[in-house]
């Protein structure tokens, strides 16, 4: 026995020694030398002890060296101690969250409330095991996630949401928060004064479009304290992602500028982009790049941006983002590249401008291979970096050739607007992405990435994508998906392990989370169909009722961790705005029989659903209304101020443009007292609109409706805080809510 347990001994430290030799190197450098080195593993353990307070002591952490390029890690015990060794800050991190999820059985939420739960006496490693990532970059963030998500974020938000970062060893977050304050400074330069500035600026909901050229003005001014908080944010979020290793994407210039420069140089090139729909007062202007004044100003940018933030030199430009740019020419596109990356590389040499690809997917029709790659080649070779940003829906690199053979990232979006709903496909991705990634013609395929407009529920996939960089296990969707399960219960639950695997053929399978994915609670009320930007989902709702009782039958250990109490909130949220749509339909079947019982029985159906949907969210902060309007209200001092930020709070979820602006419920969420004040009372005016009209069974009419329903979106974002109350925190015993719905709607599912 004694022998057969020394044989199986050293065939695994054989197995580790080989992985450590051939992956990674075998020098163990042991305590950093470096002053760099020290200050990124001083980074790592204060993360440790950020997520497990008084237990960091019992991590060793060690530094190897990199022989092959990749960042690598091992995991093993020391005595009584968990050793982690890797070849960067990242390396560790990732180390440390393999540890979390594969032997603690815990997940790190990308929330600042989650809880991090591992047992009282930490596992020991008794085999060493370890991963090498596969790429050289690993992308983070969207443009549109500083509206929809970190809006009101303080610094413990940004903390929290960097760890998780470092967690899954993304290295190129991208880094625009504060970019106003620089942008101040440099019009000051051509002429502008600070209040003029802050009147081109928006207000702070719409600063993401702002920033892309799409739009101006709208509920601006921005206000000086908002500026300057913000950009004092910026330099903690900069530090921290660099004291990880990570490489910051920074903003630079792409054409778009402030109309009142035509004031002081009324000879300067500008086009009108449009707004969104939100007034001519509001458009947006492009500055023709073959003016002078272009490079002049990105220049100017780029200087003052590296003299207070440094640079990392990789920098995030997107010239015609959602607009037709001034000419489509070839040579004219071609020009505007060459002068954007010529003014980057005045100020830095070493410049990669980073594009993001979705205005190539989104105006495919436009954007043919020629103009593309007129582009793309007006650059230097491998200074332009493309994201490639919906790849589960389109891979763009498949229909140019690689982009021409410009590096890009493989990017899985995910989510738009911050909606709610279940949806990933992750059976999907995890057969495209490796084809993408084997496939001999992907010519540059240099990274993976994310580009989530908002965080929303499905955070799963996005932790299944950053592990995929460094496990190519992560293939089998199934059993990745039950190792998943057992870290949302604290341990493993076969019952759980056994829904979740249920729920990948059902919601998981390809089931993309497109523009405007929604309900039909969060519909514009109507007969039939649904709203633009409340497109339902398609798969069989009566499969994922189904499974729900599966998740009602964890053991009580489960039912303790609050990972599995989300998971069990979200799925029953799902499984019952579902419902609404059945019983929608009712609605409508009566209303044309003229059955007025019938009608009034399945509108007050609709309206108790509603009410019950809402106090279910309720036990979840982050789909809390009232913690959205409370983090706004936070930033201002003056009531004054707290009003002005709650305005620009509600408008964004809701009309985000002015009454009756075509992008109304982009932004649709299933949040606790968005649902009842917001969601129930349209439906409400619209069934009060019906029983005028019912004894004719004749079409509504949904025009004049519809402008009825506009004005009311309008005047609830003109609410304040002392006119509605909603929960600021969670409320509620989540397992009690969930059996007594479940209970009450189980006939109907």
């Amino acid at each position: 026995m004694l022998i057969i347990l020394s044989t199986r001994l050293v065939a695994k430290l054989t197995i580790f020694l080989l992985f450590v030799s051939v992956f990674i190197g075998s020098n163990v450098r042991g305590e950093p030398q470096s002053p760099g080195d020290k200050a990124n593993v001083r980074e790592v353990r204060e993360m440790i002890e950020r997520l497990l307070p008084g237990k960091s002591v019992f991590f060793t952490l060690e530094l190897l060296t990199v022989k092959n390029g990749k960042d690598s890690f091992l995991l093993a015990s020391r005595g009584d101690h968990i050793l982690i060794s890797g070849t960067s800050a990242l390396s560790l991190s990732k180390g440390f969250n393999y540890y979390l999820n594969h032997y603690c059985h815990a997940t790190v939420g990308w929330y600042a409330a989650d809880p991090v739960i591992v047992p009282q006496l930490l596992p020991r490693v008794d085999t060493p095991v370890g991963q090498a990532c596969r790429f050289e970059n690993r992308f983070f963030l969207n443009y549109c996630t500083s509206g929809y998500t970190t809006l009101w974020w303080k610094w413990s938000d940004w903390e929290r949401a960097i760890d998780w970062m470092a967690l899954n060893g993304i290295n190129m977050p991208l880094a625009i928060t504060g970019q106003e304050y620089i942008w101040q400074r440099v019009w000051k330069r051509f002429g502008m004064t600070d209040e003029q500035t802050r009147h081109f600026f928006t207000g702070p909901a719409h600063l993401p479009w702002q920033r892309m050229g799409n739009l101006d003005r709208w509920l601006g001014p921005l206000p000086q304290s908002f500026i300057d908080d913000q950009f004092a944010l910026q330099q903690k979020i900069v530090a921290r992602e660099r004291g990880f290793g990570m490489r910051p994407i920074l903003p630079a210039f792409a054409g778009h500028v402030p109309k009142d420069l035509k004031n002081k140089y009324p000879g300067m090139k500008i086009t009108d982009l449009g707004s969104y729909e939100t007034g001519p007062e509001n458009d947006a202007f492009f500055l023709d790049p073959m003016d002078p004044l272009f490079v002049k100003i990105q220049q100017a940018y780029l200087s003052e941006q590296q003299k207070l933030l440094g640079t990392d030199h990789y920098y995030g430009a997107d010239p015609f983002n959602e607009m037709e740019p001034p000419n489509w020419e070839p040579d004219y596109l071609a020009s505007v590249s060459r002068t954007i990356y010529s003014g980057m590389k005045a100020i830095d040499p070493q410049a990669v401008w980073v594009q993001m690809g979705w205005t190539f997917y989104n105006d495919r029709s436009h954007w043919t291979n020629p103009r593309l790659e007129a582009m793309i080649r007006a650059v230097p070779p491998n200074k332009m970096l493309l994201l490639d940003y919906f790849c589960e829906q389109t891979e763009i690199w498949r229909m140019t050739d690689g982009f021409f053979n410009a590096p890009y990232v493989w990017c899985y979006l995910g989510n738009f607007g911050g909606n709610t709903q279940l949806a990933a496909p992750l059976l999907n991705v995890a057969k495209i992405l490796p084809a993408a990634e084997q496939d001999p013609n992907r010519r540059q395929m240099i990274g993976i990435g994310a580009t989530l407009e908002g965080f929303g529920v499905n955070e799963f996939m996005f932790e299944w994508l950053y592990d995929y960089a460094w496990n190519t296990g992560a293939r089998n969707a199934g059993e990745w998906i039950r190792g998943y399960a057992d870290s949302r219960c604290g341990h493993p639950d076969p019952v759980i392990e056994a829904a979740w695997t249920k729920l990948l053929p059902v919601v998981y399978n390809k089931q993309v989370s497109g523009v405007g994915l929604g309900n039909i609670i969060q519909s514009r009320p109507m007969l039939k169909g649904h709203g633009y930007y409340s497109s339902l989902s398609n798969y069989d709702y009566s499969a994922l009722a189904g499974i729900l009782p599966c998740f009602l039958l964890a053991d009580s250990q489960s039912k303790s961790n609050p990972g599995y109490l989300r998971d069990l909130a979200v799925l029953e949220k799902q499984v019952l705005v579902n419902l609404a749509a059945s019983f929608r339909d009712s609605i409508a079947k009566a209303y044309y029989a003229k059955d007025e019982k019938a009608f009034e029985k399945f509108a007050g159906l609709f309206s108790l659903l509603c009410d019950d949907v809402d106090a279910l969210e309720a036990t979840q902060h982050e789909l809390l209304l009232g913690s959205w309007i409370k983090q706004a209200r936070d930033f201002g001092v003056t009531e004054a101020q707290k009003d002005y930020y709650e305005k620009n709070a509600r408008v964004l979820i809701t009309t985000w443009g002015g009454e009756g602006n075509m992008i109304t419920d982009y932004a649709a969420k299933d949040w606790s007292g968005l649902v009842k004040s917001f969601y129930k009372m349209r439906w409400e005016l619209f069934f009060e609109a019906l029983r005028k009209t019912i004894k004719t069974g004749s079409e509504p009419d949904l025009q004049a409706f519809d402008k009825q329903r506009a004005a009311f979106d309008w005047q609830w974002t003109n609410k304040r805080g002392g006119d509605q109350h909603f929960s600021e925190k969670p409320v509620g015993d989540v397992i009690t809510i969930c059996e007594s719905l479940y209970k009450k709607w189980a006939l109907f599912l």
